[in-house]
């Protein structure tokens, strides 16, 4: 299982795998950069903004997940539809007040925008989670890398592939 691998195993596994090809997700996309992808930038909170005014940002941006943010400006949680669904909707008239800091996901894994895409979804699915908050060296968010990221990439390379695909 990938749960029981250190991040150590992975990244030499991922450097191995870099220089072979493993069929339709091949070196050539996943060993490239998580920026190939495009991510959204990153929709940053204070983690004493209330509940519902963290739903309208959602509502609002158009986004699944905001990152939530210290006075320094560093990443100090997450906060997204899922963390709705599970902490929140139940009891949401007597908490829409409250500081989101509260129902955030606290200590999000981040990742720097030169991680690898094989890693970034390795994280993903060994995790059980579909955000990564991309941060610079001062742990400030920059990015929402989303799994709708990483399939839109793949979808929209390989329909420009197929169109032109020679047909004759």
């Amino acid at each position: 299982m990938a749960n029981e691998h250190t991040k150590e195993q992975v990244n030499e596994a991922i450097r191995l795998m870099c220089q072979s090809s493993l069929g339709v997700l091949d070196k050539g996309f996943l060993c490239q950069s998580v920026s190939v992808l495009s991510p959204k930038e990153a929709v940053c909170v204070p983690e004493a903004e209330q509940l519902c005014e963290v739903l309208a940002h959602l509502q609002q941006k158009k986004t699944g997940c905001v990152a939530v943010t210290n006075a320094k400006g560093e990443i100090t949680g997450i906060f997204s539809e899922r963390d709705f669904v599970l902490k929140v909707a139940h009891h949401y008239a007597a908490v829409s007040t409250q500081p989101i800091s509260q129902f955030m996901t606290a200590g999000p894994i981040t990742q720097h925008m030169d991680a690898t895409i094989a890693f970034a979804l390795n994280l993903m699915s060994s995790g059980g989670f579909r955000h990564i908050p991309i941060v610079d060296e001062q742990n400030v968010p920059q990015f929402m890398l989303s799994v709708k990221d990483v399939v839109d990439y793949i979808v929209e390379t390989f329909t420009a592939d197929l169109m032109n695909f020679p047909t004759e």
